[in-house]
């Protein structure tokens, strides 16, 4: 976008892009224009777009619970392993979260006050949601709102011409990204935006092969750490508590967290395609029954017992969480700074001067909270930095910059060497050649840097081309997709590929 100034039509390596909505990319490109290629500055950027979830989390769980369900929500949001993780290691979904729940509340609050201004803030949050991930981003507000409409009756909101209205808000704001599509791609790229890129992963004809339909399940139980123990128990009693109102038949009763969590995790589970990060978005409302139940388990005279296992187990996981993830600075990259182990000290030293007080909640809190520390500070001062140094692509991106005459460009071959960070760190980006025949195509083209594996490189020599290896990477691994061969120091050298950076003559 910077380079060509066309902030519509989406490109990658010179070819045309369609496979995300550009909101992120726009959030990206400001940043990059006002502070230069920083980015501290873009994740700085994305995390004060956080704020807006973080605050609809609050008022939505304050909406239907009160204060104190609102606050602890946010905070159990805001210091989850999900929240910290995907606010560092950015998605679309990263967005995606934070707009829904502002959607989710704004028309949360219609249907009480029935007042225009929330009703159109509602719809300018799904418009938001699908120029950050596509009409997923419709998913999760459809079924919060649209099922509590259907479970209370009421008929006239379902059928209110305003929703016409919202249609027309949310067509004009995805507007910009619909043109881009339509001038690159014709009726196809709007074809994949509503329905290719998303039922087609969902079903497996566009992306994915199969599908674990516990997968968010167990995934849950990682994500939502350090709050897991509460967040089983919460769900416990939601559901619990719901099949009595049901048997009863009483009327006031709230469903949009409960519909806008299960409604979207029972899609993504039958999904053909799987990440951890595409539940982001049900973790808000996830957190707020959670904190639901939480509060009302903490706040009662009773079920004395049910808060003492409760404290137990979160015990555990605060004492033996941290001493397991001691195999990672001892044993996968040991870790020879003192400042390390004396902050690594401090806030296990918090754990255990909170872990012999009292069992109430708000030292379950603190003593959680400094548990979710430890383990961030050993994964990202300790385990990613190390991780880092095998990423290869970006080491050679430096080399270019510094070595590359004027004028000269760096391209990527093979699907191998696909690491786009290649092209954000290089001073010339150049294009990405997937086969042997984009090879020929590129040719010739004196002066071009090429990334490339070692199966590429193979083609090259084959091919008879006159180059230069400028670097021959022997230890390359990409940050993703680890395994446990590649974290044990043993048996570490059989995982890693050799990777060329070759300048053509």
């Amino acid at each position: 976008m910077l380079m060509n100034n066309d902030w519509i039509n989406l490109t990658i390596g010179g070819d045309a892009y369609d496979q995300k909505p550009p909101m992120l990319f726009w959030i990206a490109a400001v940043t990059f224009k006002l502070f230069g290629l920083s980015i501290p500055a873009f994740k700085l950027a994305v995390l004060l777009f956080s704020v807006i979830g973080i605050y609809s989390t609050y008022r939505l769980g304050k909406l239907h619970y009160g204060k104190e369900t609102g606050m602890l929500a946010a905070f159990f949001w805001i210091s989850s392993l999900g929240f910290q993780h995907f606010n560092n290691d950015i998605h679309t979904d990263t967005l995606l979260a934070n707009f829904v729940v502002f959607s989710v509340w704004q028309f949360s609050v219609y249907l009480k006050n029935h007042k225009w201004h929330n009703f159109l803030l509602g719809a300018v949050g799904v418009g938001l949601s699908m120029l950050a991930k596509g009409p997923v981003g419709v998913v999760i507000p459809a079924a919060a709102i649209g099922g509590t409409m259907l479970v209370h009756k009421q008929w006239k909101e379902i059928f209110n011409y305003r929703w016409l209205i919202a249609l027309v808000v949310v067509g004009i704001m995805i507007l910009p990204a619909m043109v881009g599509l339509l001038n690159q791609f014709g009726l196809e790229g709007i074809k994949f935006y509503f329905w290719t890129n998303n039922v087609g992963r969902v079903t497996g004809s566009y992306r994915g092969s199969g599908a674990d339909y516990s997968f968010y399940l167990h995934t849950s139980l990682y994500v939502l750490l350090p709050w897991t123990i509460f967040m089983v128990y919460g769900f416990f009693k939601e559901v619990k508590s719901l099949n009595r109102i049901r048997k009863n038949k009483t009327e006031d009763f709230e469903v949009v967290n409960i519909f806008a969590a299960v409604v979207y995790l029972g899609i993504l589970s039958v999904a053909k395609q799987q990440n951890p990060h595409y539940m982001l978005s049900a973790l808000p409302f996830m957190y707020i029954i959670t904190a639901k139940w939480t509060v009302r388990l903490f706040s009662s005279e009773e079920r004395a017992k049910t808060r003492y296992i409760i404290a137990t187990i979160n015990k555990g996981i605060a004492v033996v969480g941290p001493l397991i993830l001691l195999v990672l600075p001892i044993v996968v990259f040991p870790e020879k700074r003192f400042w390390f182990w004396g902050v690594y000290g401090l806030l296990y030293a918090g754990i255990v001067i909170v872990f012999v007080k009292k069992n109430n909640l708000q030292r379950q809190i603190v003593m959680l909270t400094f548990t979710i520390a430890v383990m961030l500070f050993t994964v990202n001062v300790n385990m990613l930095p190390n991780m880092l140094k095998f990423h290869t692509s970006i080491e050679a991106a430096e080399i270019f910059n510094e070595k590359a005459p004027e004028g000269s460009t760096l391209s990527m071959y093979t699907e191998k060497a696909r690491l786009w960070n290649l092209f954000l760190y290089s001073k010339s980006p150049g294009k990405y050649l997937v086969e042997k025949e984009d090879l020929e195509a590129f040719l010739p083209n004196a002066g071009a840097w090429i990334y490339t594996s070692e199966a590429g490189y193979n083609d090259m020599l084959e091919m008879g081309l006159n180059m230069n290896v400028v670097q021959k990477f022997t230890e390359h691994k990409p940050l993703t997709g680890q395994s446990a061969r590649f974290l044990n120091p043993k048996t570490r050298a059989s995982r890693f590929n050799t990777m060329y950076l070759v300048e053509l003559r």
